[in-house]
């Protein structure tokens, strides 16, 4: 991924809700990334000193979650656990968002939007590559067989489990309710919404992508906190606990950058 022309930056760090983030440094993470001649203005841009300790909570999840410790299957959560809902889950839910960020790429036309859609996709692809190694180191099975979310707060239908929480029954700041134009879980965009992100171009690209995708990262973000407090699982918590650090401080640059494309909020 170091040949695709992405210029390093850093992000600003977002409350998390009283999840704390894990502080050992590491460097084999791909910092987030934006356009070097970017001259938007200084307030709320990403300023690369203050993206540091981003890219260091995401670096040090992933070193803290034993990265590359093939076989070790002493204590490896079950079929039912948090551990491997959240992990089955998430790589659903990270799948959408490099689609989308794919699409903010190849048709956007704000060089901070088209840089953070390149971001996203890169990162989160290689989380499902991680997620993935994990769920495969426990002898269980990828992807989640029947109803989502199962795992975060009861053992009932996913539209039932997430009742409580913002936006399910009415959209809201989570974009299309669950269960409506195929929406799987919290955030996710809906078919047509997927199909006007692909068919757009330019400006309108750049608005329907940081509008979609802010909705997006609010429901990973829940699903996020959940898992960092609930999952046996250290290595587990630590990613979860790192996604809420970084994916709060990137709703709030896109909702910056949705500002000052002169557009609604989110």
């Amino acid at each position: 991924m170091a040949d695709n022309g992405i210029v390093s930056a850093q992000h600003t760090e977002a409350p998390t809700d009283g999840v704390p983030a894990p502080s050992v440094p590491a460097d084999d993470l791909p910092a987030r990334a934006v356009p070097a001649d970017d001259a938007a203005p200084a307030q709320g841009r990403r300023s690369r000193l203050l993206w540091a300790p981003l890219v260091l909570v995401l670096s040090a999840a992933l070193v803290a979650a034993g990265f590359g410790l093939r076989g070790l299957t002493n204590g490896a959560p079950g079929n039912g656990s948090v551990d491997a809902g959240f992990l089955r889950d998430m790589s659903e839910h990270h799948g959408q968002a490099v689609q989308m960020g794919m699409l903010e790429f190849s048709h956007g036309a704000d060089p901070p939007s088209v840089a953070m859609g390149q971001d996203i996709a890169l990162t989160q692809q290689r989380e499902v590559g991680v997620m993935g190694s994990w769920l495969a180191d426990w002898g269980l099975t990828q992807s989640t067989v029947g109803a989502p979310m199962t795992w975060m707060g009861g053992t009932g239908p996913a539209s039932e489990d997430m009742a409580h929480m913002p936006g399910m029954a009415g959209g809201g700041s989570l974009g299309t309710p669950v269960g409506t134009d195929g929406v799987r879980m919290p955030g996710m965009a809906g078919d047509s919404e997927l199909a006007a992100l692909a068919a757009s171009r330019g400006r309108d690209s750049d608005v329907r992508f940081l509008t979609l995708m802010i909705h997006h990262h609010r429901g990973g973000v829940l699903m996020a906190q959940y898992a960092a407090q609930h999952a046996g699982q250290d290595k587990v918590r630590a990613l979860a606990r790192a996604m809420v650090v970084v994916q709060s401080a990137e709703i709030q640059q896109m909702e910056f950058d949705l500002q000052r494309l002169g557009a609604p909020q989110a």
